[in-house]
């Protein structure tokens, strides 16, 4: 468990934009989607950095393997970069079915 849990740090931002964005813009909870995520940005910056602290602590800690490259801590700082650009496509995406349905209200009013 303790190898996994870098992953499972970078995937928490993103699944808690998909289900408290979805939330917010269905209004069934009292955050406004911009604070969702706003959290769910700030919220990728330390969570990245820990992912990477305990990758680098995985690595130190296994004596078997002397001569190690850094390419595995490279792999991690891509996924990071993969999932804070994959949470940055989500708001927007998740903007614009905001916007989209405050449209068709307004019409329908």
């Amino acid at each position: 468990m303790y190898g996994v849990s870098p992953f499972i740090l970078l995937i928490l931002p993103l699944l808690s934009q998909i289900i408290f964005g979805y939330q917010a813009i269905k209004r069934t909870i009292q955050l406004k989607f911009a604070y969702v995520s706003l959290i769910n940005i700030l919220l990728q910056i330390p969570l990245s950095i820990l992912s990477v602290y305990i990758a680098s602590e995985n690595l130190n800690q296994n004596p078997e393997y002397q001569n190690r490259c850094g390419l595995v801590m490279l792999g991690i700082v891509a996924v990071n970069f993969l999932f804070a650009f994959l949470l940055l496509i989500t708001i927007v995406v998740q903007f614009f079915i905001k916007r989209y349905q405050e449209k068709q209200q307004n019409k329908i009013s």
